[in-house]
């Protein structure tokens, strides 16, 4: 609402004695919110002022005294809080949490949607606060992107007492659209209103657009006989879920936001990627067992090298022994010395042998590749049904060819392998699931088809070269993506031999050119 130029609030003007203003943070439709330093508790808070002179104040004072009185209540991160509610000489005002963001309104005219892992993000954010406030049997009275505040990636929902505001006839018609039917036509809001609010919102973060075209001069701002426009932008699980919210009949709605958010949740599931399973990176071979078998092969050869060595050193001793007796302690200190010296050189040879293994590179991880969709473009022709083999002659023995000296053996045909995604009888659609599959890099093409007078688009992925196995994986994988169940069709494949000579065919017929 417009408020009057002498009773319009400035920076470092004292309300109430106490809050001192900063700056203007936003306008909103029952009045300015301020940014102001509490001079108490030495805190910053913010200030939404409405002027006593105001036109409609006397209807305002019973929205500020209950929007006070639920903020005792509505205690939520993704609700704005509510301090207290006072009136001072200019001004009636509330006291709230300085939550210094715009409303989603704002942003929503400076692009067109949101990219939909953020959007589902906002709708969740926005379903909890309602499935509380739901919870605490409170219905916001107004829920449009108005009243949603955004900073970054966090969300307040404001203003639950207050009913929509004197703004501009394209703001207001465009707001109006969020209402319920039964809204419009005189009830109040109830939290089966607020689902149909989060419908039109879910509508409009991802597809960029309201539901229903906006009507001027009319009781309704929307047509509802109309089916939704731009519904082939929204993925087909999160469709369900908000064409249920958009039902006219409140009984044909879900319950409350609370049932919104579970359904949701299992929305948001079906796009999270599978998480990968948790594999023990390979051991490789021991090399402390090779080690030893070396050590004691090497210490054979050692054995066998010193052997008549030994022996001649064993006559000499012996010859000695009876010439010059050594002494008990001499025996003993020489069997100590020649252990030792035994000790160390086994121990080397071990040693040496042990960390060569380990130096020795170890044989790489075996991995397994990656599933890799062939191009659209190349590839032998797709047929779906096999050519006859003329039969051999009544009494003859099948004929077996040979291949010809000197050449080998053809492979054996690959499989192949194509899936028909879904049938469309637009082609808009046929597109649209195109160019989700793409952005999920999921190659596809569009054919179009014609039986009689109908004409037909079937969104087609493949030729898929391998076991069906593959074809298998990828059509999981575009059931989970899109909810819709892939026919898996097999399709004669040609072998190497047949490929290379049909290439060959192709050259001499340019060549000939």
């Amino acid at each position: 609402m417009a408020n009057h130029k002498p009773d319009s609030p400035e920076p470092y003007q004292v309300i109430g004695q106490r809050y001192e203003l900063l700056r203007r943070l936003r306008e909103e439709p029952w009045g300015e919110v301020w940014l102001a330093q509490d001079k108490v508790l030495r805190a910053e808070v913010a200030l939404k002022l409405l002027p006593l002179e105001a036109p409609d104040r006397g209807a305002a004072q019973e929205f500020f005294e209950l929007e006070a009185t639920l903020g005792l209540t509505l205690r939520h991160p993704q609700i704005l809080g509510v301090l207290h509610v006072d009136r001072a000489d200019q001004f009636l005002y509330l006291v709230e949490e300085p939550f210094a963001g715009e409303n989603l309104a704002s942003q929503l005219t400076q692009q067109r949607h949101f990219l939909l892992p953020q959007s589902l993000h906002l709708l969740e954010l926005v379903g909890r606060a309602l499935a509380f406030a739901h919870g605490q049997g409170v219905a916001h009275q107004s829920l449009n992107p108005s009243n949603i505040l955004m900073e970054g990636q966090d969300l307040r929902v404001a203003n639950f007492a207050f009913p929509p505001g004197n703004l501009d006839q394209a703001l207001f018609l465009e707001l109006r659209a969020y209402d319920a039917p039964e809204v419009i036509q005189g009830e109040p809001p109830s939290p089966g209103a607020n689902v149909f609010s989060l419908g039109v919102l879910g509508f409009r973060l991802v597809a960029g657009s309201l539901p229903y075209p906006l009507t001027f001069d009319e009781p309704f701002p929307y047509r509802l006989e109309t089916p939704p426009v731009d519904l082939e932008e929204i993925p087909l699980p999160l469709q369900n879920l908000l064409l249920r919210c958009l039902a006219v009949d409140p009984e044909d709605r879900l319950e409350d936001a609370g049932v919104f958010a579970e359904h949701l949740k299992q929305v948001r599931e079906q796009w999270l990627p599978e998480p990968a399973p948790r594999r023990r990176p390979p051991r490789g071979p021991s090399t402390l067992k090779p080690a030893l078998q070396r050590a004691d092969e090497m210490t054979r050869k050692a054995w066998g090298a010193l052997k008549p060595w030994g022996q001649k050193a064993g006559e000499a001793l012996s010859e000695g022994w009876t010439q010059y007796r050594p002494t008990p302690g001499q025996i003993f200190k020489g069997l100590g010395v020649a252990g030792l010296l035994a000790a160390i050189l086994l121990g080397g040879y071990i040693l040496r042998g042990y960390w060569k293994s380990r130096r020795a590179p170890s044989p790489p991880a075996v991995t397994s590749a990656p599933l890799k969709l062939p191009e659209l473009a190349g590839g032998p022709p797709m047929m779906e049904t096999t050519e006859p083999q003329p039969a051999d002659p009544p009494g003859a023995a099948p004929s077996v060819p040979t291949p010809p000296p000197g050449e080998a053996k053809a492979p054996a045909p690959e499989e192949r392998y194509l899936l028909l995604v879904a049938t469309y009888s637009k082609e808009d659609q046929a597109r649209a699931l195109w160019r989700r599959l793409k952005a999920g890099n999921i190659k596809g093409r569009i054919v179009k088809t014609k039986s009689g007078q109908k004409t037909a688009y079937q969104v087609l992925v493949g030729p898929i070269a391998g076991p069906r196995q593959q074809a298998e994986e990828l059509a999981s994988r575009i059931t989970k993506i899109e909810g819709v169940t892939p026919k898996i069709r097999k399709l004669e494949a040609k072998s190497a031999a047949k490929s290379a000579k049909s290439a060959k065919a192709k050259s001499t017929k340019r060549g000939d050119r």
